[in-house]
């Protein structure tokens, strides 16, 4: 292995808002507890990233850059990693994956339309459709004994009385990984119903070996129906700071549509550092992910095996991809709310926290997104981030099997 994912780094030096003891304290109560939530990695940027950025910053000018058609480096990333070749007339460059999907919800939906999104979801979806005077219409999928999936026909049916579809695939928190055949059905009801889907597959790059990825803008090709499928290296490469993304649409006048807006806002080229970090990523990052890739579902399998050992009443959701899943504390959770709610003193208040993340950042001294964040229904559940080295994650569980125990 080339790359030292062993040695992940302590960033509370860093200006990261995963290791900010304000933040931290806003899920947890307190200030020290150690960040398993925010979904960013803790490992260095690949060589070619950071030599990139260092030539930038060594050049001592920052002007204006002239990256021409930067979305080529996409294109061709899309092509190797997922085998889709994507037409030079069917992607644009977005600045960040958020921006892109508001910009899409705004686009191809009006105000008062109600958009589906499968949940438990990803909390800033709520604030892309309320900011824009859109209702978020729930989809609760399936769940039993830790495991998460699409019921396909009751997604269908629900399908019926909407106006837009918000994926995310691979689903976060979940990990789904979802299959061709899910999405097919999916994209079949919305061209019969005459509606756009739009997926977030920010995590796509990310699917554990022995899954795969299929891309929902590949399979809107052959079925012809609107789609916009956004992709970024945020994730994949760990440079979430530098807010870039492409948006990837089924029909060239949706994506003249769209590029017509960046322009009204002027939001149609990247800072310079963040193209710089773009191309490299793109472009030298294959050995790159293969590794890292191996390296999370041996971090997904280590947790597993402690809590098959150690805490066999919490769940470990799918976690198929990427770096944050689903950690299911039903089998605990009546023990913990009374503990914190009898000791109340020793559980500081947290405003975007819940029972479980006050409880184990103050037990366990583990920071973790409560379920809370991802809806109504989740109060039971944890979103713990793995991407961190090995014995970090272990040391955590071990806190958080003392801190159940002492129950």
């Amino acid at each position: 292995m080339k790359y030292d994912f062993d040695n992940a780094k302590n960033r509370s030096m860093d200006n990261s808002i995963k290791w900010n003891a304000e933040a931290i304290k806003s899920i947890t109560g307190v200030a020290d507890a150690e960040p398993f939530w925010v979904a960013d990695m803790d490992y260095e940027c690949m060589d070619e990233i950071v030599k990139a950025a260092g030539k930038v910053a060594e050049s001592k000018i920052y002007g204006y850059p002239a990256f021409g058609r930067i979305e080529e480096y996409a294109r061709q990333w899309i092509e190797r990693r997922h085998g889709w070749k994507v037409g030079e007339d069917k992607i644009s460059f977005a600045s960040g994956l958020l921006h892109g999907i508001a910009s899409g919800v705004r686009l191809f939906s009006k105000p008062g339309d109600r958009i589906l999104v499968p949940c438990p979801c990803y909390k800033p979806f709520r604030k892309v459709t309320a900011n824009n005077d859109r209702k978020l219409v729930e989809y609760p999928l399936s769940y039993d004994s830790g495991m998460f999936s699409l019921d396909l026909e009751r997604f269908l049916k629900e399908m019926e009385s909407i106006d837009m579809v918000l994926f995310c695939s691979p689903h976060n928190p979940s990990g789904i990984v979802f299959s061709e055949s899910e999405l097919a059905s999916i994209l079949k009801k919305a061209k019969e119903l005459d509606i756009t889907v739009i997926s977030d597959e920010i995590h796509g790059d990310l699917v554990h070996p022995g899954k795969r990825h299929v891309p929902m803008g590949k399979v809107a090709e052959d079925v012809g129906a609107k789609c916009i499928t956004y992709m970024a290296p945020s994730k994949t490469f760990n440079i979430a700071g530098e807010h870039s993304a492409v948006a990837i649409f089924s029909q060239k006048w949706m994506k003249d549509a769209f590029d017509k807006e960046e322009e009204a806002l002027f939001l149609t080229e990247p800072g310079h550092f963040v193209g710089e970090l773009f191309i490299k990523a793109y472009e030298k990052g294959d050995k790159y992910n293969s590794e890292l890739t191996s390296y999370l579902k041996g971090n997904r399998d280590a947790i597993t095996s402690f809590l098959d050992e150690h805490l066999p009443e919490v769940k470990l959701s799918n976690a198929e991809a990427s770096f944050v899943t689903f950690l299911d504390m039903s089998a605990y959770y009546g023990k913990i709310k009374k503990v914190v709610e009898e000791k109340s003193d020793e559980f500081p208040p947290a405003p975007e926290g819940g029972v479980l993340s006050r409880f184990f950042g103050v037990r366990a001294k583990v920071a973790m997104n409560d379920g809370t964040w991802f809806g109504k229904g989740y109060h039971s559940f944890l979103r713990f981030n793995y991407g961190t080295d090995r014995k970090r994650i272990i040391k955590a569980l071990e806190r958080i099997e003392k801190a159940i125990k002492a129950l």
